[in-house]
């Protein structure tokens, strides 16, 4: 009890902390959104612990609520997908090996148990979190394979699904990244299957386009749209080189979009 009172009147005794938590949380959540924001986040831009923010509002929805009592409903998530979210961005920045339920209950704002009642463990967590990202795979597959589509717009809408994949759902796209350096035994039951969709879909519209004339005759189809596959993803990643390293040149989304996929198709030789 006496180490208890203590600790309350380290809390109580700093004058401000509360209003600078609420300063710093009002902004990021104004700036970033409920999802992308962290108790660790606010913690930082307010210059106080974690502790802190659980000792004046318990978790990040409380605190929410208590910014924004009004959009409660509207914009606060529940409890799992509170979970998932942050459980998201977690495996994203660090792989799935170097997270822990603890870690990700922490992000969240949620003690383990409510962890193991939503979801049961990490590895159902990380499975859930993996059919919801391959999922996003079977709606290009489906796109593609309606029956319309020549073999060159199979291979451009297959960009600019990559595209906005990664400008929706950049986290899912690391996440798909660290398997393809470290693959989990989760994402070989999961993930593994609509990736050989995805290349079995380019595959085909590679030798239809092969047959009519419209790329090289002497390519190797399987080879070659790993391959291209793998050069979509990383030139489009980089297009964030901009913003790492001060690119002054402005440079618009829809163009640099019509001109990855020229090179990508054409190189830049020329004929």
């Amino acid at each position: 009890m006496k180490t208890v009172q203590v600790l309350q009147g380290a809390f109580i005794m700093e004058p401000g902390k509360k209003e600078a938590i609420e300063k710093a949380a009002r902004r990021l959540f104004g700036e970033k959104g409920y999802h992308d924001t962290s108790l660790r986040d606010i913690s930082r831009q307010a210059g106080v612990s974690v502790s802190s923010i659980s000792y004046y509002f318990g978790n990040k929805e409380e605190l929410y609520h208590t910014l924004f009592p009004k959009e409660e409903k509207e914009k606060a998530p529940d409890k799992k997908e509170q979970i998932e979210n942050a459980a998201i961005r977690l495996f994203a920045l660090k792989g799935y090996s170097d997270v822990s339920i603890r870690d990700i209950g922490k992000e969240a704002g949620v003690n383990s148990a409510a962890i193991s009642y939503y979801f049961g463990g990490k590895k159902e967590l990380y499975a859930a979190i993996l059919e919801r990202g391959s999922a996003l795979l079977v709606d290009f597959v489906e796109m593609a394979a309606d029956g319309t589509r020549k073999p060159m717009e199979i291979m451009e809408l297959y960009s600019r699904f990559f595209f906005r994949l990664m400008k929706e759902h950049p986290y899912i796209l690391r996440i798909f990244s660290w398997e393809m350096i470290h693959p989990t035994d989760v994402f070989a039951s999961i993930g593994k299957e609509r990736f050989a969709m995805v290349l079995v879909v380019l595959r085909a519209a590679l030798t239809e386009g092969m047959e009519e004339g419209i790329f090289r005759h002497n390519l190797k189809p399987t080879e070659v749209c790993i391959s291209w596959a793998g050069m979509v993803a990383y030139y489009y990643l980089m297009s964030e080189i901009k913003k790492r390293f001060a690119v002054k040149e402005e440079i618009s989304e829809a163009s640099y979009m019509d001109q990855a996929f020229d090179v990508l198709m054409n190189g830049i030789k020329e004929k």
